[in-house]
Parts: structure tokens; sequence; C-alpha cells
């Protein structure tokens, strides 16, 4: 079954002719793009598990989505069917699924520019302009930093013969985190001296292990000498 404005509401143009108000038409299509991305966010979320910013950006679609339906009830405006739940699909990496909510935030501001020149109502200009803002000056600065470090980490995997696919497979969060710690530091020589051309050579899962064995080593070594001192 098939929403009565489809047209509409995937074109995203408001249609003078149409037998409803500007306004009406302006919601739904708002409405209707935050059910997209929503649906490509929590996907993303299934195929990947539980990591920022998805997680978090997943919340705040769901305010969004609140919102709008709150425009709905106010203005007797009916929802729009939602049929992204089948439709959405995500891309095979961690890096193109964040390149891809980067065009897609920004999508969204553009949206939300055009529909503002469309009505006039206060309070649905205001529910626009607070939802444009949220994604240019949260959603979008988000996705761009996780775009940046994915794309540091799957290069630096990449330079060791790991496919791109498993450049975030778990390891604990002490190796995870010092794995993305060496992706971000290993292209720079000059903060790390020698040890910067071993750790562009090194594989990320064995540096990873070496520090935290080495940080083991060093609480055991901790351990024992308290208890020298204490007998």
């Amino acid at each position: 079954m098939q929403n009565y404005d489809e047209l509409i509401l995937r074109t995203q143009r408001v249609d003078p002719a149409a037998p409803f108000p500007a306004a009406h038409q302006a919601v739904r299509i708002a409405l209707y793009d935050e059910y997209a991305a929503r649906s490509f966010y929590a996907r993303v979320i299934e195929a990947f598990g539980e990591r920022p910013p998805f997680t978090n950006i997943l919340r705040s679609e769901e305010q969004h989505v609140a919102a709008l339906l709150g425009l709905c009830e106010r203005f007797g405006i009916p929802r729009p069917l939602d049929p992204f739940a089948r439709e959405t699909t995500v891309e095979p990496t961690w890096l193109a699924n964040c390149q891809r909510a980067v065009v897609g935030e920004i999508a969204n501001v553009q949206l939300y520019a055009y529909l503002l020149t469309q009505v006039a109502e206060p309070e649905v200009r205001r529910v626009f302009q607070n939802l444009q803002a949220a994604a240019l000056q949260n959603h979008l600065p988000a996705f761009r930093q996780a775009a940046v470090a994915a794309q540091a980490q799957e290069t630096y995997h990449a330079a060791h013969g790991i496919p791109s696919q498993q450049a975030y497979v778990r390891h604990g969060p002490l190796s995870d985190f010092l794995e993305s710690a060496f992706s971000q530091l290993g292209p720079y020589v000059g903060p790390l001296g020698v040890i910067s051309p071993l750790l562009r050579q090194a594989h990320p899962a064995m540096l990873a292990g070496m520090v935290a064995g080495g940080a083991g080593v060093y609480l055991l070594k901790g351990r024992i000498g308290r208890h020298h001192k204490e007998n």
C-alpha cells in the first residue's frame, strides 16, 4: 500500500496543484525523510553493533519523528506510511555507512532549507528550523568525524593486508581503543620520533596486544612491589 502523495514524498517537492496545503505537504515530506534516516541508522546498528555516532543519533532521529508527528496532530495532517523498514539496505563497510550518513545529513539540511521557503506557519517553521540546526550542528559533524576515523583505520589495516570489512573486528575494549589510537597516530612521524616507522609496519592487532600485555605486566609488577613492601 502506497501513500496517497507518494510522488510528492519521493521527489521531496511541494506541488502547488495538489489538493492539500503546502504546510500539509511539507510536514509529510519532512517526516518521510526522517523515517528514512531513522531506518538507515537502525539498520547500520543491526549490522555493525551499538556504536557511536549511530546509536545516539538514532535516538535523536526518534525525537525528530516525534516532533513532526506532533505537527501532524496539531494541524490534522495524516501520518505518512513508513515503507523504509523493508526498503532500507546498508553498505558493506563501516566507512561507507559513515560517508553515506554524511551525504544524508547534508541532504537533510538542504531539504529543510527548501521546505522553509514553502511554509509560513510559525509553529511549523520553528520545528523545521530546530531539526535543521540539529542536523547541521550535531549530526553532520559527528558523522564527518566518524568517517575520518574510519578512513584512517581502514587505511592502516589495509597497509597490513587486512580487508576493510575486517578492520572493525572486536578484540576487547582496551585492544579496540589501542588499535584505533594507532591508526590515528601511525602516519605521523614527528610526534612519535623513531618509533613511528615501527607503528606503521606493525600489525594492528599485534600492537594492541603488545601494549595491553605491557600494561598487564606493569600492573602485576606494581602489585608484587606493594606485596613486598607490606612484608
